[in-house]
C-alpha cells in the first residue's frame, strides 16, 4: 500500500513496489545459479536448478489457488462448466496414478497400470459433455446480481410431512432391520448389507422418507427463520436419520443427501470458498476412508490389510478411500480389453437398466454385469466402472459421446431453468443432478430407480405445500436470497 501510495499519479496506480519484488527475486535466484556453477560445477549448478523450479512450481501452485479462492467469492463453482468436470478430471487423474501396490491375488490386476489409450475414452466423454452445456447457455451471467428465492412452502404443511416421512422411515427401517439384523453391528457387514435387495419396496420407503427428511430439514434450518429450539429438533433429526443410514453398512446411502445438501447449501445459505469446499471434502474422504476400513477389514483382519497395501498401519484407514477411486477406473479399463472382442455391445440396457425395476422379478444391475463380464468372484457387491463403462458398455466410444452430451445438455438445461425462478424447490432439483453427476465419477449416471423417483416425488410434495393449496396465515410468500 505505501509502494502504491507512493507510485500514483492522477488517481493511476503503477506497481513499482511490486516490480522492485520481482526483480529482486530474479536476481537472488541468478545468483544463486552463478555461484552454483561458479563454485560447484555442473552437478551443483544442475541441483540448485531444481531446486528453483521445485520453489517456483510451489509459487505458482499458490498463486493459482489464491485467484481461485478469489474466484468463488464471484463465480458459481457449481456451475455445470465448473465443478463436474473439474471433478471428473481430477478421479481419473488421481484413478491412474499407482500410489499403492495391491497383489494380484488381492487386488485381482486392478493395479495394473492404467493404459494411455483410456484417455482418449476421458478425453472424449468430457468434450461431448462440454459440447451439450454450451448449446444450452444460461439465459443470464450469473455473476451479475444475487437472486431471490420465493418462499411458498406452507410451514403447517412442511412439518405434517416432516411428520409423516418419520413414520415412514421408522417403519420401514423396523421392518428391514427385523429381516436382516443391523449391518453395520454384524462382522460380515459388507455382505449382510446386500440384504435389502431383498426388500425392495420398503428399501425405497426408507431412502425416500430419510433422504427427503435430512435435505427438507436442512432447507428449512438455512432459509427460513425459526427459534432455536426448532433448529435443535431440525438438527436432531437430521442426526437420527443419518445414524439410521449408516447403521445399514453402507456410505453411499449417507452420501448421496449429505451432497446434495452440500450443493443445496452452496445456493440458499452462503456461497462455498475454494478454501472451505476442499476442507469439508477431505474431512468427508477420511470419514467415508475410515469407515470403509473399518467394515471390510472385519472380514480380511487388520494386519491382513496392512501386509496387502504395504503402508503405515496408521496411515491405512485415511487412504483406504485411495481404492474406490482406483478400483472404478480400472474396472473400465478391463471393459475395454473385453468388450467387444469376448462381449457385444449391451445397446442401453445397461445405461436404462433401472428402469426395468419397475418390472416383475430380479433385474442385474450395471455394477453386477461387469464383475461376471472380468469373471471376478470376490466378497461385497458389485463392480462399478466410473460412469463411462455403462456408456461404454452400450455402444462403445459412440455410446460415451451420446450420453455424455446429453447429460451435458440435462444440467446445462437445468441450471437455466433453476436461474429463470429460482425456488426453494428448482434449486433442489439442480443440487439433486449436480450430485448425480459427482456420485457417477464412482458408479453411474443412471444407477438406480431412485436416481429419478426422488425428483418427482419432490414435485408431487411441493405441490402440496404451494400457497394455493393452502389455507393458513403462514404461507405468506417471502423472498430469501440465492446465490445463482
Amino acid at each position: 500500500m505505501l509502494f502504491e501510495g507512493a507510485c500514483s499519479m492522477n488517481g493511476t496506480k503503477t506497481h513499482g513496489g511490486r516490480a522492485l519484488v520481482q526483480w529482486c527475486l530474479i536476481t537472488i535466484c541468478l545468483t544463486i545459479l552463478l555461484a552454483a556453477a561458479s563454485f560447484g560445477g555442473a552437478s551443483r549448478f544442475l541441483g540448485a536448478l531444481e531446486l528453483l523450479i521445485g520453489l517456483v512450481a510451489l509459487l505458482l501452485l499458490f498463486w493459482a489457488l489464491t485467484k481461485a479462492n478469489d474466484w468463488t467469492k464471484r463465480g458459481d463453482f457449481f456451475a455445470p462448466a465448473v465443478a463436474f468436470p473439474l471433478g471428473y478430471v481430477i478421479w481419473f487423474v488421481i484413478g491412474s496414478v499407482d500410489f499403492i501396490h495391491v497383489p494380484s491375488s488381492v487386488s485381482l490386476g486392478l493395479f495394473e497400470p492404467i493404459p494411455t489409450y483410456v484417455w482418449f475414452y476421458v478425453v472424449a466423454g468430457l468434450a461431448a459433455y462440454f459440447l451439450g452445456v454450451l448449446l444450452i447457455r444460461a439465459s443470464r451471467d450469473p455473476q451479475e446480481s444475487k437472486t431471490h428465492c420465493r418462499d411458498v412452502w406452507s410451514r403447517r404443511r412442511f412439518w405434517q410431512i416432516i411428520v409423516a416421512l418419520s413414520v415412514a422411515m421408522v417403519v420401514s427401517y423396523s421392518y428391514i432391520v427385523s429381516q436382516i439384523g443391523i449391518p453395520a453391528l454384524s462382522q460380515f457387514a459388507g455382505e449382510d448389507r446386500l440384504g435389502m435387495a431383498n426388500h425392495g419396496v420398503m428399501q425405497a420407503v426408507l431412502f425416500s422418507s430419510t433422504w427427503t427428511i435430512i435435505l427438507f430439514l436442512l432447507t428449512f434450518v438455512w432459509a427460513y427463520p425459526h427459534t432455536k429450539a426448532v433448529g435443535l429438533v431440525c438438527w436432531a433429526g437430521v442426526m437420527v436419520a443419518s445414524v439410521l443410514l449408516l447403521s445399514l453398512g453402507g456410505r453411499g446411502q449417507l452420501f448421496v443427501p449429505f451432497l446434495t445438501a452440500f450443493v443445496l447449501r452452496h445456493y440458499i445459505k452462503a456461497r462455498f470458498r475454494l478454501a472451505k469446499l476442499v476442507s469439508v471434502l477431505i474431512v468427508v474422504f477420511c470419514f467415508m476412508s475410515a469407515f470403509g476400513y473399518v467394515r471390510d477389514t472385519a472380514l480380511v483382519g487388520d494386519n491382513d490389510a496392512g501386509e496387502w497395501f504395504n503402508v503405515p498401519a496408521p496411515l491405512l484407514p485415511l487412504i483406504y478411500a485411495y481404492l474406490y477411486i482406483r478400483y472404478p477406473v480400472a474396472t473400465f479399463r478391463d471393459l475395454t480389453t473385453v468388450i467387444p472382442k469376448s462381449v457385444g455391445f449391451q445397446y442401453g440396457t445397461l445405461t436404462l437398466g433401472p428402469l426395468d425395476t419397475l418390472l416383475p422379478g430380479h433385474h442385474q444391475q450395471s455394477d453386477m454385469f461387469f464383475k461376471q463380464v472380468l469373471g471376478n468372484d470376490f466378497v461385497g457387491a458389485g463392480q462399478p466402472a466410473t460412469l463411462l463403462g455403462p456408456l461404454y458398455a452400450d455402444g462403445g466410444a459412440l455410446g460415451i459421446v451420446i450420453g455424455m452430451f446429453l447429460f451435458g445438455m440435462i444440467m446445462a438445461a437445468a441450471y437455466r431453468w433453476t436461474l429463470k425462478e429460482p425456488t426453494m424447490f428448482r434449486v433442489l432439483i439442480y443440487a439433486w443432478i449436480v450430485q448425480t453427476g459427482i456420485f457417477s465419477y464412482f458408479s453411474d449416471l443412471f444407477p438406480y430407480i431412485m436416481t429419478l423417483w426422488m425428483p418427482m416425488m419432490w414435485l408431487v410434495l411441493n405441490q402440496i405445500l404451494l400457497p394455493q393449496r393452502c389455507d393458513d396465515a403462514s404461507s405468506q410468500p417471502a423472498t430469501i436470497p440465492i446465490a445463482l
